[in-house]
């Protein structure tokens, strides 16, 4: 698997140096590299663990900041909001109550 996306991606920059085809410059970007060992970490997991999720919207946030004029006074704003909401509606474990004693004293 390693090997493919080794040979994938130096195909890419090698297409790229030639100018065989139109490769936008934001696509070699180091924002892109974080979109995509985001989606790396979160195929081997299954999606499982929300640290991709992070990488993915960190890459996305700077991609968006870099690209497009005054975008880091919305993105950051709404990731944290995201943030809050995820950690509101996070599934925790429940609480165990203490053992109820039903025995009445004589």
């Amino acid at each position: 698997m390693a090997g493919i996306i080794i040979l994938l991606i130096g195909g890419m920059l090698l297409i790229n140096q030639f100018d065989l085809f139109f490769i936008p410059n934001w696509l070699f970007s180091w924002p892109m590299w974080l979109i995509g060992y985001g989606l790396y970490t979160g195929a081997k997991h299954n999606f499982r663990k929300p640290v991709w999720a992070v990488l993915v919207f960190i890459g996305v946030a700077f991609l968006f900041s870099e690209n497009i004029d005054n975008a880091d006074r919305i993105i950051w704003p709404v990731g944290i909001i995201a943030t809050g909401v995820y950690l509101v509606t996070k599934n925790t474990k429940p609480v165990e109550s203490a053992p109820v004693n039903n025995q009445q004293a004589n």
